[in-house]
């Protein structure tokens, strides 16, 4: 019987590890893509989605709302790509700024250069936890 308490304290433990990420975003999108870029570290943040701990790209009709699910609890930083022409890719203008709608969590302020890791990341300890992001 002690060693069914341990097992059924630890399938506990092991369930409350991850949870569900629920993003809502301020208007639905209706063309394109939308691509999702979640990290874990500040490595490869934010020019290089190819280093990113998950990638979503979502076919835009109405999107208002992305769900992550089993996301384990740690610290993360969004970025939210509106991929209005659907190349799986932001573009640029010919300065090299987004050319394309993006929404990051932590809201950064910045004005030159890309956001750091240290800016947008956000805790993530729930079993349900709602993220708020607008696009710029």
């Amino acid at each position: 019987m002690f060693v069914s308490l341990i097992f059924l304290w630890l399938s506990a433990f092991n369930n409350q590890s991850v949870g569900n990420l629920n993003i809502e975003l301020n208007s639905p999108l209706n063309q394109g893509k939308l691509l999702v870029y979640v990290y874990k570290h500040k490595t490869g943040f934010p020019t290089n989605p190819k280093l990113a701990y998950k990638t979503m790209i979502i076919k835009c009709h109405h999107t208002s709302h992305i769900k992550i699910d089993k996301l384990p609890f740690d610290e993360y930083a969004i970025i939210l790509i509106h991929d209005k022409n659907s190349n799986e890719k932001l573009d640029r203008n010919w300065l090299g700024l987004p050319a394309e709608p993006y929404a990051l969590s932590g809201h950064p302020k910045f004005r030159f250069g890309p956001p750091l890791f240290e800016q947008t990341k956000f805790e993530f300890y729930q079993n349900e936890q709602v993220l708020h992001l607008s696009f710029d």
